[in-house]
């Protein structure tokens, strides 16, 4: 038992991480800026062009340019030049000259806020006989001197750009509430998925008469409850949290401030934001219908079956109006999870929409199981013979491994296909931000993918042969 215990518990950490990588890395990665950081120009550039690796939310982008003394030397709105959403750009104006700070803050279409300061020069070509007068000079030293000497008065005017770059508290907390959401997800899926697919097959198999069997399938429930009931509480101030989050990066204010019913204006109209919303409206559809369907006098575990008789039988299972609206409610669950993130907006956008879904289902069944069997190995110990409680055993453990093969298959082929599609080229896997997450998650996966193995052959055979004894 404690061997196994500490399998499954390495496995939910590693698998745990993996979830928290995937909301801390993925988001856009700018690929250059046209001028490029630190180039000297001699002629007056038009534009200032931003280019990344995804579209871009043109209308919560900020981009200002300001010379050295905070002045703007922007005019006009940001847009995609020749209607390209991967590029931002904002016009100059006309004959610069000097250092100038391009500050931007821009929301990739996953929602994720990607801010940063980069410089630029220009020095226009000086007519020599102006160089030789006594102002010449001065004008030379003050585009000069003055520049490379006065490191101070490069740095963004205290305005409105420079407010608007959030910290590192508020891009930790949204990386933290992001991969809270998605750690909900996979417990409140997984623990459903375990309870109809392991636990009461399992159950009504190898169940006996005796009270300990009684206590088994009660405290399962009760246990049971207790994990899927949190991950719904845990996933509606996860996402109501994400939601303000998103309006403060995007306003450049604080988590407190981004409270403010203006504040979330701006934002309540995007692609994520309303998959937010969506979600939060599934969270509290996905707790009714448990709450409803796994109440005391309704809930599936072992009853008399009659007054006065020895025997036991399960509790009646879900009606199916409910368990229809409760696969409903997990199908558009996983949903939200590619329409709030990177596949939406890629394409082929179907292919990839399907697919994440199909990936999501997947990891939370895997994962939310291996909390679950985690829970059902010590209460198994309740059925006091062993010669009952070592058959359940290795039918709880034998459906979950089955179950695991055909969703860790699914898992592998739904990630290359997004891995093929969000990465693009063998560079890529190590040039982009996330293309280092697919190495680390593929390294995180074959790690999961030897503890499989090991239960595999040798854990699950030694349980099973234990069993026919």
């Amino acid at each position: 038992h404690a061997a196994s215990r500490l399998t499954v518990a390495v496995a939910a950490a590693v698998a745990a991480a993996a979830v928290f990588a995937a909301a801390a890395l993925g988001h856009a990665d700018l690929l250059g800026t046209k001028p490029r950081a630190g180039a000297t120009l001699e002629r007056s550039p038009q534009a200032f062009v931003l280019t990344f690796d995804e579209a871009i939310e043109i209308d919560l982008v900020q981009l200002q340019v300001q010379d050295a003394s905070g002045r703007r030397a922007d005019r006009g709105e940001p847009y995609n030049p020749g209607g390209r959403e991967e590029q931002v750009a904002v016009r100059l104006r006309p004959e610069l000259d000097g250092a100038y700070i391009a500050g931007y803050r821009v929301i990739s279409e996953d929602g994720h806020p990607v801010g940063k300061r980069t410089l630029f020069r220009v020095r226009p070509p000086r007519p020599p006989e102006t160089r030789e007068t006594p102002g010449g000079a001065q004008m030379g030293r003050g585009g000069g001197e003055q520049m490379g000497g006065g490191r101070g008065a490069m740095e963004p005017a205290q305005g409105e750009h420079a407010g608007a770059l959030t910290g590192e508290v508020t891009d930790a907390a949204f990386a933290v509430a992001r991969g809270l959401g998605y750690l909900a997800i996979a417990l409140a899926i997984g623990g459903s998925v375990f309870l109809m697919v392991v636990w009461l097959p399992a159950l009504a198999r190898h169940a006996g008469a005796g009270a300990g069997w009684r206590d088994a399938s009660t405290l399962f429930v009760s246990r049971l409850k207790r994990v899927v009931f949190g991950a719904v509480l845990l996933g509606v101030v996860a996402t109501a949290a994400v939601i303000v989050l998103e309006a403060a990066t995007v306003s450049g204010i604080s988590f407190w401030a981004a409270l403010d019913p203006d504040a979330l204006d701006p934002v309540s109209d995007t692609r994520v934001v309303q998959a937010l919303g969506a979600r939060l409206v599934l969270w509290l559809l996905f707790g009714a219908v448990l709450l409803f369907a796994l109440r005391s006098r309704r809930a599936p575990v072992l009853r008399r079956a009659a007054l006065g008789a020895e025997g036991v039988a399960l509790g009646p299972l879900p009606a199916r109006p409910q368990r229809l609206l409760l696969l409903l409610a997990v199908l558009t669950l996983a949903l939200t999870a590619p329409m709030a993130g990177h596949s939406a907006s890629h394409s082929p956008e179907a292919l990839l929409v399907f697919v994440d879904t199909a990936h999501v289902l997947c990891i939370s069944a895997w994962l939310g199981g291996l909390v679950m069997l985690l829970i059902a190995i010590p209460v198994a110990g309740r059925v006091p013979s062993a010669r009952e409680r070592t058959p359940l055993l290795a039918e709880v453990v034998g459906r979950f491994s089955r179950m695991a093969s055909i969703v860790v298959a699914v898992l592998v082929l739904s990630g290359i296909v997004q891995a093929v599609a969000l990465v693009g080229s063998v560079p890529a896997l190590y040039e982009t931000a996330y293309g280092r997450l697919v190495l680390v998650k593929i390294g995180l996966l074959l790690a999961l993918l030897s503890l499989g193995a090991y239960n595999q052959r040798r854990s699950l055979p030694r349980l099973r042969r234990l069993a026919r004894a």
